[in-house]
């Protein structure tokens, strides 16, 4: 451990705004000093003040402290009463990194008139188990680049999504605090700032862990307002035919060419045709016409060579021809997400032999009526099958055959993006496909699709806890009446709707040995939504604001204080370079001192 120097403490101010108004350099001429100094910051006191008073004759109790003991005091010089003190705070508004360790000194100006400054030290914060979600998911802090956006909530209960400003990596050991239960599971150092609320308070405020360690009456915070705009439309993205689907498509748009509203036998229809086309092709896709609805077919009688023979005759239903290019396809939004969400449940794809295109849907008993009546708005071909449902369709296999097998899949960012209710009509077809309404829980071997429902579980404006199940324990184990045999994990997801600010008892709490790095990240609403274990809620990021100074006059005469003048110097762990300048480069007043030396300025 060391000291952080000039130089680093300039580039942090400088750069990143660490501390502002920043002061580069040491003011004094007749002034009590503050700026930059050697090895540390002169900080300013600012000209509003809280001086205790015993007017009430109160007892002063730290636990249940009464503020009317204080008087509130707006003046460019503040008097101490005679073995009083006050609360005053910082010119400079700081912005200190978790990796940096922030000590307060009084000066010693006001030191040797008996007047004592503190400030409680400024230090780092989350274990390395932790994860934050960003714009691209769930992420450990160790695997966050720095470019990220991540999720952040302002006074009025809005996720918005920041920037990160700094990044913040520091060695830790000693006692962390964790605060563990049903709903939460965080370990932080003791000073790290928990977004937090006493239960009979209708605010939520940045506390120090361990002012709520051990306290029953305080609840965290887990839910968020989601605003985001509607969409009308998906859109299906485009698809190239190939050579031989194209092939096939330019035939079958030839027999349709050649029928109007009149019944034509296969015989005269073939001879209408182009002649480069096989017979045993063309019957092919003339049944493939009659399969897609597109061609009508009847018996009826013909005369030749004088004979009534029997043949087969052909009309056209419709006038739609086959594309050659498969075009972006529009269908209503919540139409889609109804079926989409079904399908990431319970639904697969896959290509025949003879190149047709499968999208199946698992659907069992009184699930079927509801799974029809949403096919049924969809702009594509499907039928029955026992198992659920079948819709032979490229341009919709193609599609959904990037989200891979079941322990791949994953929500597309398109859909995290949507309004708080087009997400609930994604999450309750979900629910329909792989969800247990009773439990309010969702299930699947995706690890990636897991985390996206807790992401859109939070943006729907509940809460969830996400739990795993190593495979191990699934291996022949009997689920609704069969038997599960899984090669991968399976996750659980249990939805909270109502139980969004859990309640801190007692023992929630605990200490733990750590030795480790430590993270944070530094946002401009200053609170991040963070998970341990699968268990989300919202806390602070590193610490940032005015500094609280509390000032002692241990004299028995009033004691005066000068507003916008040095009162304190703060030291920044851990230093890895030498200063600049040193206080005797600076020639300081008190350089060099053999004896008691009266305060001078």
């Amino acid at each position: 451990m060391g000291v952080k120097s000039d130089r680093w403490i300039k580039k942090m101010a400088e750069e990143f705004k660490m501390i502002e108004p920043f002061c580069p350099e040491l003011i004094g001429n007749g002034k009590i000093s503050y700026g930059l100094s050697s090895y540390g910051y002169d900080v300013r006191v600012d000209n509003k003040f809280k001086i205790f008073t015993n007017i009430n004759s109160t007892i002063v109790d730290p636990k249940n402290f009464d503020s009317k003991s204080f008087v509130d005091v707006e003046s460019d010089i503040c008097i101490i009463p005679p073995n009083s003190f006050a609360l005053a705070k910082s010119v400079e508004y700081f912005r200190i990194p978790r990796n940096v360790i922030v000590i307060c000194i009084g000066k010693s100006t006001y030191a040797r008139c008996g007047i004592i400054v503190n400030v409680t030290p400024l230090e780092p914060c989350y274990d390395k188990e932790t994860e934050i979600l960003t714009g691209e998911g769930w992420k450990k802090f160790e695997e966050l680049k720095g470019d990220e956006e991540v999720a952040t909530i302002n006074r009025d209960g809005i996720l918005e999504y920041q920037k990160i400003e700094r990044m913040q990596k520091f060695r830790f050991n000693g006692e962390m605090i964790q605060i563990k239960g049903r709903n939460i599971d965080l370990v932080v150092t003791p000073a790290h700032l928990m977004y937090a609320r006493n239960r009979y308070k209708d605010y939520f405020e940045f506390i120090p862990a361990e002012e709520i360690y051990g306290r029953y009456n305080y609840e965290l915070k887990r839910d968020c307002i989601w605003l985001a705009p509607e969409k009308e439309y998906f859109e299906l993205p485009p698809v190239e035919l190939d050579a031989i689907e194209k092939r096939g498509a330019e035939i079958r748009n030839t027999i349709l060419g050649q029928l109007n509203g009149e019944y034509v036998s296969t015989e005269t229809l073939y001879e209408l045709c182009s002649a480069d086309i096989s017979r045993r092709t063309f019957l092919y896709h003339l049944h493939k016409l009659q399969k897609e609805e597109l061609l009508e077919r009847k018996e009826g009688r013909q005369v030749t060579g004088g004979h009534s023979i029997r043949v087969c005759l052909w009309k056209k239903t419709g006038h739609r021809l086959e594309p050659l290019v498969l075009q972006p396809l529009r269908i209503k939004m919540d139409d889609w997400l109804r079926f989409f969400g079904l399908w990431l449940a319970e639904g697969s794809t896959y290509k025949d032999k003879k190149g047709n295109y499968y999208v199946k849907i698992a659907c069992f008993g009184e699930k079927k009526k509801v799974v029809m009546e949403w096919l049924d708005k969809l702009p594509f071909h499907f039928f029955e099958t026992n198992t659920g449902f079948t819709i032979v369709n490229k341009q919709l296999s193609a599609y959904l055959k990037q989200f891979g097998r079941a322990y791949q899949k994953f929500v597309p960012q398109e859909i995290k993006e949507l309004s708080s209710r087009q997400i609930k009509i994604f999450l309750d077809a979900f629910m329909v496909g792989d969800g247990n309404r009773e439990t309010r829980t969702f299930t699947t071997s995706s690890k990636r699709l897991a985390d996206d429902l807790q992401e859109l579980i939070f943006k729907a404006g509940w809460a969830s806890i996400v739990r795993e199940i190593p495979k191990e324990s699934l291996k022949e184990k009997v689920l609704k009446d069969h038997t599960v045999r899984s090669n991968h994990n399976i996750y659980k997801i249990r939805i909270s709707k109502k139980h969004l600010t859990p309640k801190i008892y007692k023992d929630s709490f605990s200490k733990v040995p750590y030795d480790d790095y430590v993270y944070d990240v530094t946002v401009p609403n200053h609170t991040l939504y963070v998970r341990r274990n699968g268990k989300a809620c919202w806390s602070s990021n590193c610490w940032e604001g005015y500094i609280t100074l509390e000032i002692s006059n241990t004299t028995p005469l009033p004691a005066k204080i000068y507003s916008g003048e040095g009162l304190a110097q703060l030291v920044f762990f851990e230093a890895d370079e030498p200063c600049e300048i040193s206080y005797a480069d600076r020639k300081g007043k008190y350089n060099k001192q053999m004896d008691l030396t009266l305060p001078k300025v």
